[in-house]
């Protein structure tokens, strides 16, 4: 058999008492005290303080009071007196390593795009970052491209560097975000909710892309540009994420503050504004009066305010390298 006190029903381990030292400085002779002998507490003189090696253990010589020649000597664990006090042992806090701040080096084209997702996020969270914006596809393709192709075989625009991490794809860089901020839910629930609505914000962004480029021949002329827009304005493109906040009752989409959602859900709300008032279509909040406030509670956040101030949000929407219908 084997030893017992290893399984579940063992004996815990005692714990070793710390030996307690004394400091024995302001006993003086004469001094009442009391002393422990055999369990009981007697009335007690202090006789003499020894500083010898030999009676460290024991450097008290005390009497009994009411026995006349037993003195005995004792120590600090066998007294009472408030002229004896015990030692603290200086315990030295462990040094803490300094965190490096987390740093980013982002890059996309030199418009909104999906590019304004990622930085309302840096913005929000108050952390170092490098926006690289591409105007010229000679810089990304001939420059910066084989330089990301080196840490990341799927090198593409948006990417996301920090420290030795490279990653590419917009819901995998939201995804990493989301981990390194703590931006990705407050708990399962929450987080499954995040990632579900970066997907279907996504859908809802390819239905901008087919609308605003001619390449993607959904729309190959201006005026089927326009007819389509009329026709997915006026189908209630947000109505599921209405759906989401009248179920959940919460101030953004996944819980009281926002998540990486939030942040592409948001821009994707006003670029649809914008587009809505480019074409003379009705305002696209007045049947989603819980988005409007969503909408407009993002867009007062205070972290967000140099965000709304600077020449990046003032970028266009699509790029106009491509000639889209909606710039």
């Amino acid at each position: 058999m084997g030893a017992k006190g290893g399984g579940k029903g063992g004996k815990k381990a005692e714990k070793k008492e710390v030996p307690k030292v004394y400091d024995y400085s302001g006993l003086e002779e004469g001094m009442k005290c009391q002393v422990s002998s055999e369990g009981t507490w007697f009335s007690g003189e202090i006789v003499t303080v020894s500083t010898a090696k030999a009676k460290s253990k024991a450097p008290v010589k005390v009497s009994y009071v009411g026995y006349i020649g037993y003195d005995e000597w004792v120590g600090g664990d066998r007294l009472r007196s408030k002229a004896l006090k015990l030692v603290k042992k200086e315990t030295k806090e462990p040094e803490k390593s300094e965190k490096t701040p987390l740093e980013f080096d982002f890059g996309y084209w030199g418009i909104r795009g999906l590019g304004s997702v990622f930085r309302m996020i840096f913005e929000y969270k108050g952390v170092k970052y490098t926006d690289n914006q591409y105007n010229d596809f000679a810089d990304w393709f001939g420059k910066d491209k084989p330089k990301i192709l080196e840490k990341n075989p799927l090198a593409n625009l948006p990417y996301l560097v920090c420290g030795n991490d490279c990653i590419c794809q917009t819901n995998a860089i939201l995804t990493y975000l989301g981990s390194r901020l703590r931006m990705g839910g407050g708990g399962y629930k929450a987080k499954m909710l995040n990632e579900q609505l970066l997907c279907e914000v996504y859908d809802t962004r390819n239905n901008m892309i087919d609308m605003s480029y001619p390449f993607k021949e959904v729309c190959r002329t201006e005026t089927e540009h326009k007819e389509k827009a009329t026709k997915v304005l006026g189908g209630d493109p947000f109505k599921k994420y209405e759906s989401i906040l009248e179920k959940n009752d919460t101030d953004f989409f996944c819980g009281k503050t926002p998540c990486t959602s939030d942040f592409h859900i948001w821009e994707m709300m006003d670029q649809y504004k914008m587009l809505a008032e480019k074409n003379g279509q009705p305002d696209i909040f007045a049947s989603i009066p819980k988005c409007k406030a969503f909408y407009e509670r993002f867009r007062a956040l205070p972290t967000l305010q140099k965000y709304f101030e600077s020449a990046a949000y003032k970028l266009p929407v699509n790029n106009p390298g491509a000639n889209p219908w909606f710039k």
